[in-house]
């Protein structure tokens, strides 16, 4: 489990001594199989805008490239070709040390002088995508010259990968790792004190529950939240998700898994006017039915499998019908998958899909727990 240590300082005053931490950890039986710091090396990186793209006689995988770096056109040779004029790419002038120490030297490719060097998401050490440049979001923070830690909200942070064994499941999540090293340390500990939206009406009125299996799921809970915009998470609960693992989706996929590995209570959120019927049941899945998950595969239930204990007792989620929607603790179905897009059919009288058809904004979603 990766716990960045500015989420842990979240439940208790820890310090900055990376050595007693990783002790203290060890001596807890959670194994700290390794430490790697974020951030770092981020000072001398600034936004820039791209003023001018053009080829190189004889190159067709580098390109020259002028920047405005806050102090004038920078020119740069650059093999990446997922950006163009006018996009906010980060840059690192002649002798900068990116993360992993590698100095930005001036140099000349096929003729033409690089005076720095624009960075993928790799490179800087945020992102584990080195295909193309990491290009920014043209906001107002994001002005030409300003540090890229500044722009994008980053502070320094220290990630460590924890090896947490079968038999300690409090320790799961991440205020399961501050619990147990603030006692070790004798630090005070707590739970940050949740913000509860306002409730509205039973929630019987919008969607319904229903246990048919209860030897495999004795409890479903299922909440509605009415009229959520869908769209980019915080930049702080962003980068949270990445340094933890987690790729970010949108802010309602985003928060379900944020409290997961916050709390250790995982929660799945389903679009409620993309489901066939509005509610949820949960029932064993019948031999060969079949189920298209969120990474577009189509998966086969019902069926013993060749591993031992595979008897094919596979637990799913459907909607209030039957029509199976997710794999309950395992994996989402694509058909009431959260996301932007437009719904396309008729949303039903006073639902959230009446609603964005109109507005373009808001929908319902269905959450359980």
């Amino acid at each position: 489990m990766l716990a960045p240590l500015s989420w842990l300082k979240d439940f208790a005053p820890f310090e900055d001594d990376i050595d007693a931490l990783r002790a203290a950890l060890d001596d807890l039986g959670l194994l700290v199989e390794g430490v790697e710091r974020v951030g770092q090396g981020l000072d001398q990186v600034v936004v820039s805008r791209v003023l001018e793209v053009s080829p190189i006689a004889g190159a067709d995988r580098i390109r020259r490239v002028e920047v405005d770096a806050g102090g004038g056109a920078v020119q740069v040779v650059c093999g990446a070709f997922n950006f163009g004029v006018g996009d906010l790419v980060p840059f690192a002038g002649v002798g900068t040390v990116l993360p992993g120490g590698f100095e930005i030297g001036q140099r000349k490719m096929r003729g033409v002088e690089s005076n720095g060097m624009l960075c993928s998401g790799r490179e800087l050490g945020l992102s584990d995508d080195g295909e193309g440049l990491l290009v920014l979001a043209d906001a107002e923070v994001m002005k030409p010259g300003t540090p890229l830690g500044d722009a994008l909200g980053i502070e320094p942070d220290v990630v460590f990968d924890i090896t947490v064994e079968g038999n300690r499941p409090d320790a799961w999540c991440i205020a399961g790792i501050a619990r147990d090293l603030a006692a070790r340390l004798h630090l005070p500990f707590a739970l940050p004190e949740p913000v509860v939206a306002r409730s509205g009406g039973p929630i019987g009125r919008l969607a319904s529950a229903a246990v048919q299996a209860p030897d495999m799921c004795p409890r479903l809970t299922v909440r509605v939240m009415e009229a959520v915009s869908v769209g980019p998470s915080p930049r702080w609960i962003a980068q949270r998700l990445t340094l933890a693992g987690m790729r970010p989706i949108n802010n309602v996929v985003d928060a379900s898994n944020y409290v997961m590995l916050e709390l250790g209570q995982p929660t799945h959120p389903y679009d409620l006017d993309r489901l066939g019927a509005p509610g949820l049941l949960v029932r064993r899945a019948t031999p060969g039915e079949a189920l298209v998950t969120l990474d577009g595969v189509e998966r086969i239930l019902g069926t013993p499998g060749r591993g031992l204990g595979e008897t094919g007792d596979d637990c799913v989620i459907c909607d209030a019908g039957g029509t199976p929607v997710g794999i309950a603790g395992i994996f989402g179905g694509s058909s009431s998958e959260i996301s932007a897009q437009p719904i396309a059919k008729a949303g039903r009288p006073g639902t959230g899909a009446a609603r964005h058809a109109s507005s373009g904004a808001s929908w319902r979603r269905v959450c359980i727990a």
